[in-house]
């Protein structure tokens, strides 16, 4: 069977490479229509709480919308140069208002000023661009310090990628036996790259994340079947004078290599699926389609291509680097009772170290704004209206927490009285703004309110007074623009709107703006305080929506969630090690010394960063259980081959000499790539993914070319089949 489907891809080169290529064409056109989604609450899970009351809320209050915002702190400003900066802020184009309060901490501490300008463009759009240069320019004298609220995940620079391809280039540059050789590969996985990126179309939506991250995780998990086959195509032509023989030969021979190694990688990235929180199932589908698709090039294209370009492999031909093993052999060999107890000793010790480990669910970007005026975190209250009563004290008891900076329904909004100038200030936050002249509030102040001018009034108050007495009122014509008058008269459709926001016929809600971080152990409690009275005082359905409030659901089942993927997991590729070896020891035997490299990776993540991103623990988890288990795979099968006809300290010297350039090519571009995703991309998310799959990935690499051949000595009678 393999050797007539060789005999059809060889033979069929030309036309199986024309129809690879008009695919990918086709697949680098869809590629501009996969619709990427930036909101991570999509994918919480359907039995969510969270999830049922955003589904409510949206259909409670479907007028509500979302305002991007940018938060420009400046130092050393007077009292007139804050009230100064505040016009010109608003005076900026696209920006709809600017909050600032002069006398509330909120915005004022010590040298530092906050204004947080409220802007009618979407974030990294050519306009919101023009704004952040104006605050540049126009107020370079100042030095202000700005950060926008975008949350969605920035795709990766140029430059970034640009680093990455001169980094793998010059690996495999180094590591080939021809000059040539490396832009095959690139050629074969950069078809595959495009192939995934387009076939994402049938997907529907795929996450900001998974875009970012998809293509350098492809690279690096599938460049090593292009090295198998090639080396194979070597062998196989030193024998062969006819390259299109040796061509079907090698494509044969390397096929279950090649196969298994991609089979264990999509199985352990297909583990992905069973996180509660889908974006699991977003990032391992498409990562393990991409995988797969990487096979499919390797064994499609490439062998047209060295075939296309035999006489030049032959020219560029060049030593390859040749990385000196035999110590690491007579060491592993005298010392193989040592390193079996060193393997018990660091798995059960990194085991309980890796324990100690908090578990982070959400990353706070850098912002120099929010170190100085911590960031609102908000959170939504959606109740039935048969619980108002209950809901009053509970928000009494919010405002009581001196971290509760404030607690918004309708009535706080437009039943809440206020002075004359912060009703002109409310006013002119309303849609596209009301230029309220101060001197028309005062005098309708002086004239209805109780206490005079320096009194209070509700916005409902004031639209009452407008309608029965100030638009018919001809001393105030004079304070009465057009626009103005035309507003006002409309100020009982504008209380309509307003109570809109908040009140629907069987629903309510109200929004808590806190100062406690969106993940700390305090929040924590404030939550579960929320939930307890909830509990113990509602009637009807209730929900809570916000950043904090996934957090807390994804911490609740994390811990069984984690335990799940990692038995699933090493499940998947103990039965597929299992079935390939034909043994229950060996693959025990590297599922084990993998999950070693993801404790130990989970502690020295844990000790540089004081947490681990959920996210990165789980990816971790399946991608070095599935891609770097391939390592362990090729040494044994070398000391297994060779040990039918040599000793053990002369099998481990062959199984070095015949893995160690592979293993070290394959993950010395899994460790780097990553590595240098993450020194140079910005966005957290992404960051501490790609940086804990490269020190995961040098973890196991290590345990695999120092601890592995000694047990495999030590052991050797249960690795090796007996005659």
């Amino acid at each position: 069977m393999l050797k007539r489907l060789s005999s059809f891809i060889v033979e069929k080169r030309i036309a199986v490479l024309t129809v690879m290529l008009i695919l990918a064409a086709v697949c680098a056109v869809c590629s501009f229509f996969v619709n990427i989604n930036e909101d991570l609450t999509k994918y919480l899970p359907d039995d969510s709480p969270m999830k049922t009351g955003i589904d409510l809320m949206n259909e409670a209050f479907p007028q509500m919308e979302s305002s991007n915002s940018i938060r420009v702190m400046f130092d050393g400003l007077s009292a007139a140069e804050k009230a100064e900066v505040l016009q010109r802020l608003s005076a900026i184009k696209n920006v709809v208002s600017v909050d600032h309060d002069p006398d509330s901490a909120e915005y004022n501490k010590d040298e530092h000023t906050l204004y947080i300008l409220h802007i009618s463009c979407t974030y990294r759009s050519a306009e919101e661009r023009a704004i952040e240069k104006a605050l540049e320019t126009d107020f370079s004298d100042y030095s202000p310090v700005w950060h926008n609220d975008d949350t969605s995940t920035p795709q990766i620079p140029p430059i970034v990628l640009l680093v990455v391809a001169i980094l793998l280039l010059a690996i495999l540059l180094t590591m080939c036996g021809s000059w040539l050789e490396p832009f095959l590969f690139l050629f074969t996985i950069g078809i595959a790259v495009l192939l995934n990126l387009g076939t994402n179309l049938f997907l529907g939506t795929v996450s900001s994340i998974t875009k970012s991250i998809a293509a350098i995780l492809q690279l690096g998990l599938s460049m090593d079947y292009s090295i198998i086959l090639t080396n194979r195509y070597r062998q196989e032509r030193a024998s062969e004078p006819d390259k299109v023989q040796a061509m079907k030969n090698a494509w044969a021979n390397a096929f279950s290599s090649v196969s298994a190694s991609a089979l264990t990688t999509v199985a352990g990235l297909l583990m992905l699926v069973f996180m509660s929180f889908k974006i699991g199932t977003d990032l391992g589908v498409v990562l393990a389609k991409g995988v797969f698709l990487s096979m499919v090039c390797v064994l499609t294209i490439l062998p047209a291509l060295i075939i296309l370009f035999d006489r030049l492999l032959l020219k560029t031909a060049k030593k390859e680097l040749h990385v000196p093993t035999d110590w690491a052999a007579s060491f592993s060999f005298r010392q193989r009772r040592v390193l079996t107890a060193l393997f018990v000793v660091l798995f059960v010790g990194f085991y309980f170290l890796q324990a100690q480990t908090g578990i982070d669910y959400t990353l706070a970007k850098d912002d120099p704004v929010a170190e100085v005026f911590p960031m609102r975190n908000m959170v939504v209250v959606v109740y039935e209206n048969r619980d108002e009563a209950q809901i009053e004290e509970l928000m009494e008891t919010l405002e009581a927490d001196e971290n509760v900076s404030s607690v918004m329904n309708y009535d706080t909004l437009m039943a809440k009285p206020y002075t004359s100038a912060e009703l002109a200030s409310m006013l002119a936050s309303f849609g596209d703004g009301l230029p309220v002249n101060p001197m028309l509030l005062e005098l309708i102040y002086a004239q209805y309110c109780p206490d005079g001018k320096n009194g209070r009034m509700t916005i409902e108050e004031l639209y009452s007074i407008v309608n029965d007495q100030i638009l018919t009122d001809p001393r105030y014509a004079p304070l009465l623009t057009p626009e103005i008058k035309e507003k006002l008269g409309n100020g009982q459709a504008e209380l309509e709107a307003g109570r809109a926001l908040f009140v629907s016929d069987r629903y309510s809600r109200f929004m808590i703006t806190t100062t406690y971080p969106e993940e700390s152990e305090a929040t924590t409690a404030f939550l579960d305080a929320i939930y307890r009275y909830i509990d113990a005082h509602m009637e009807g359905e209730t929900y809570l929506i916000g950043n904090s409030i996934m957090a807390y659901e994804m911490q609740g089942s994390f811990d069984g969630e984690l335990l799940s993927i990692t038995l699933l997991t090493a499940l998947a590729i103990f039965l597929i090690v299992a079935l390939t070896f034909r043994s229950v020891f060996v693959p025990l035997l590297l599922v084990l010394l993998v999950q070693c490299g993801v404790y130990i990776t989970v502690t020295v993540t844990g000790i540089m960063s004081g947490g681990m991103y959920y996210l990165a623990l789980l990816m971790v988890e399946c991608i070095l259980m599935g891609a770097t288990i391939d390592y362990g795979i090729l040494f044994t099968n070398y000391y297994r081959e060779h040990r039918r006809s040599v000793g053990v300290a002369e099998a481990l010297k062959q199984a070095y000499t015949g893995s160690v350039h592979t293993i070290l090519t394959s993950g010395l571009i899994l460790v780097l790539i990553t590595a240098a995703v993450g020194r140079l991309f910005e966005d957290k998310a992404v960051t501490e993914i790609v940086r804990t799959i490269s020190i995961g990935s040098f973890c196991v690499i290590l345990l695999i070319l120092f601890i592995l051949p000694g047990i495999l000595a030590a052991c050797d009678r249960l690795v090796v089949k007996k005659k």
